[in-house]
C-alpha cells in the first residue's frame, strides 16, 4: 500500500514539471517583438551639405506618427523640426552641428542616417597636397626660409617623390616636395622628433631624435647638425692608422632620446627628454691588436643638458663640477618644456623633485639651470601633465592627466599665469572623456586642443576641439569632423601646428590620416576668416 501511494505521488509530480516547462504551443512567453518606430532612406537627405540654420529634408517612413517622440541629431546635437509628413522631416542644421552621420531616435529606439557635412569657418583646403603626404608620422615642422618648411618625423617618402625622404623633408609652401633638398642621401635611421634653426647666415638646421647615424655616418647621436641643402655637416678625420673618416661636425649628443629641442640666440643648444648621458666619440684610440677603435665617453646628465654650438658639453648648465656630472635635476621624465623670453626654461612632465627640491610635475628654472624659487605652483598638479603651451600675454595652458593644479579642480586642462598660479578666468567646464597631447593658439586667441577623445563637454568631437581664450567653446570653428588616427598612432593625431604668416591659414601635422572625413596624410592646410 506505502509503495502504492508512493508511486502515485511520483507520477503527479513529474507531471506538474512537465505542466511548468513546456509550452502548449510552442511559444517562448517571454519573447516580444518590437518593430522600428521609423525607417531613414539611405541618402536620404537634401542637400547632403549645408551650414548651421540651413534647412535640410530627410526621407524615410514613419515620422508623423512618431513625431512627439523623434529627434534628429546632427552629431548628438538635437536640429529643431520645421514641418514633417510621414515620409520626410524638414530640419534646421543646429547650432554646434558638426560634420558627420545624421542620426534619430524615438524613445529609446536609435537610427543611424546619412552623412551631412557642416560647411563653417575653420575649413580644410582641399587645393593642398594632403592626400599623398607623408608614409609616416609627421613630428615636427617649422617654417624656414622663402616662405619654405622643414619637417621631420617617421616618414621616408613625401608627397610620393621616388627618392628616400628618410625622416627629414623640406617643403615648398605649397606643400610640394623642394627637391633642392637632400637628394636622395638625407635621412637617418629612425624617428626624428625635433627641428629648428641655427642662428647665423648660413642658414643651418638642427634635428633631433632617437638616431644613431646620419647619412651612413656613424656615432651621430641623437642630433644632427644640417647644412641648407640637408646633407650632413661633416668633417674629415685622420685615424690613428692614417685612413680617413667622415663625423659629424657636433662633438657629441646623447644617449636616448631628445623630446624638445631649443636653440639660443648666442647658439647654446638646450635639450629635454628621455637620456641620462651625453656622449661624445673618441676616435683617436687603438686596440689591442694595433686596429683603429673608437670609444664612446659618457658623463651623466639625467634628461636635460646645455650644448655649445659645436656640439661640446656646457659646464656651466645644472652640473657638478666636483663629481664631473649633472646635477639631479627632475627624478622623473620632461614632456614638454618652453625657452622663455628672458633666457629661463619652463620644464613638465611627471616629475616630483628638482635638484631635491619639491615641484610637483612643472618647474622653472634659471638661466643656469637652478631651480626659480620666484615660480610657485603650491601643489602643482596631481599627475603627470603631458603638453603645454604659452600664450603672448605669457600665460601658460598645460594638459594632462592631471584631475587638479594647486588645488583646484582643473579636469586634465587649466591655465596657470606666469607665475605658476591657477588664472581662475579660464574654465573649460568638465572637459573631454579623452585625453590631450597638442596645444596651439591662433592669432585671435583661440585655444586647439588635440588628443584622442570623442567627447568634449555635452558635444561628441573626433579628437580635436577649438575654444574661446576663456575655455568656452568656440561658437563656429567646430563644425568639422575632426581628425582620425593612422592604426599605428600612439598618441593625439596633431603633433604641431603652425600659422602661416601673413595668412589665415595654419599647416596641421601629426599621425593623422583623415581630416573632417576627407584624406589627409599627417598633414593638412586650414584656412578661416
Amino acid at each position: 500500500m506505502k509503495r502504492y501511494i508512493y508511486l502515485i505521488a511520483l507520477l503527479a509530480g513529474l507531471g506538474a514539471c512537465k505542466k511548468e516547462t513546456v509550452s502548449t504551443n510552442g511559444k517562448n512567453p517571454y519573447q516580444e517583438t518590437v518593430l522600428p518606430a521609423i525607417s531613414i532612406n539611405k541618402d536620404g537627405i537634401n542637400p547632403v551639405k549645408g551650414k548651421v540654420g540651413d534647412e535640410v529634408v530627410i526621407a524615410g517612413k514613419g515620422f508623423e506618427k512618431n513625431k512627439d517622440k523623434l529627434s534628429i541629431l546632427f552629431n548628438g546635437v538635437k536640429a529643431a523640426v520645421v514641418s514633417l509628413t510621414d515620409t520626410t522631416i524638414r530640419v534646421k542644421v543646429p547650432a554646434q552641428a558638426a560634420t558627420g552621420n545624421v542620426a534619430a531616435t524615438v524613445g529609446q529606439q536609435y537610427f543611424f542616417g546619412p552623412f551631412f557635412r557642416v560647411l563653417g569657418t575653420f575649413e580644410m583646403d582641399t587645393t593642398y597636397p594632403s592626400l599623398i603626404g607623408a608614409n609616416g608620422a609627421i613630428g615636427d615642422i617649422i617654417p624656414v626660409e622663402d616662405g619654405k618648411y622643414l619637417v621631420v618625423g617617421d616618414f621616408t617618402t613625401f608627397n610620393g617623390v621616388d627618392y628616400d625622404r628618410n625622416r627629414v623633408a623640406r617643403i615648398n609652401h605649397n606643400g610640394t616636395s623642394d627637391n633642392s633638398f637632400g637628394l636622395r642621401k638625407n635621412g637617418t635611421n629612425t624617428y626624428v622628433s625635433k627641428a629648428a634653426i641655427v642662428p647665423g647666415p648660413e642658414k643651418k638646421y638642427l634635428v633631433a631624435g632617437a638616431f644613431n647615424n646620419y647619412e651612413g655616418v656613424a656615432y651621430v647621436n641623437s642630433l644632427a647638425l644640417l647644412n641648407n641643402n640637408g646633407t650632413l655637416a661633416a668633417d674629415k678625420i685622420i685615424l690613428p692608422s692614417g685612413k680617413d673618416l667622415t663625423v659629424s661636425k657636433l662633438k657629441g649628443g646623447i644617449s636616448g632620446s631628445v623630446g624638445n629641442l631649443h636653440v639660443q640666440a648666442d647658439g647654446g643648444i638646450l635639450l629635454t627628454g628621455s637620456f641620462r648621458f651625453y656622449v661624445q666619440p673618441n676616435f683617436q684610440l687603438t686596440s689591442s691588436l694595433g686596429l683603429d677603435s673608437v670609444h664612446l665617453d659618457s658623463i651623466q646628465v639625467n634628461g636635460m643638458v646645455r650644448l655649445t654650438p659645436d656640439g661640446g658639453l656646457d659646464s656651466t648648465y645644472n652640473y657638478d663640477l666636483v663629481k664631473h656630472m649633472g646635477k639631479e635635476g627632475p627624478n622623473g621624465f620632461i614632456n614638454r618644456s618652453i625657452l622663455l623670453p628672458d633666457g629661463k626654461m619652463l620644464i613638465a612632465g611627471n616629475f616630483t623633485k628638482y635638484n631635491g627640491q619639491t615641484v610637483n610635475r612643472i618647474a622653472r628654472l634659471n638661466a643656469d639651470g637652478s631651480l626659480d624659487p620666484t615660480f610657485v605652483s603650491g601643489a602643482g598638479a596631481d599627475q603627470a601633465i603631458v603638453n603645454m603651451a604659452r600664450q603672448a600675454d605669457g600665460k601658460i595652458v598645460l594638459v594632462g592627466g592631471f584631475n587638479n593644479f594647486g588645488g583646484t579642480l582643473v579636469p586634465h586642462i587649466a591655465r596657470i599665469n606666469a607665475n605658476g598660479v591657477v588664472d581662475p578666468t579660464f574654465n573649460a567646464g568638465k572637459g573631454s572623456n579623452g585625453f590631450f597631447y597638442d596645444i596651439s593658439f591662433m592669432p585671435g586667441g583661440q585655444i586647439i586642443l588635440s588628443g584622442i577623445f570623442s567627447q568634449f563637454g555635452d558635444l561628441q568631437r573626433n579628437n580635436i576641439i577649438v575654444l574661446n581664450a576663456d575655455g568656452s567653446i568656440h561658437p563656429s570653428f567646430n563644425t568639422n569632423g575632426g581628425i582620425t588616427l593612422s592604426p599605428d598612432a600612439v598618441s593625439g593625431g596633431i603633433m604641431k601646428i603652425v600659422q602661416q604668416e601673413g595668412e589665415k591659414s595654419m599647416l596641421l601635422v601629426g599621425t593623422f590620416t583623415r581630416f573632417d572625413y576627407r584624406n589627409a596624410n599627417r598633414i593638412v592646410r586650414i584656412v578661416y576668416p
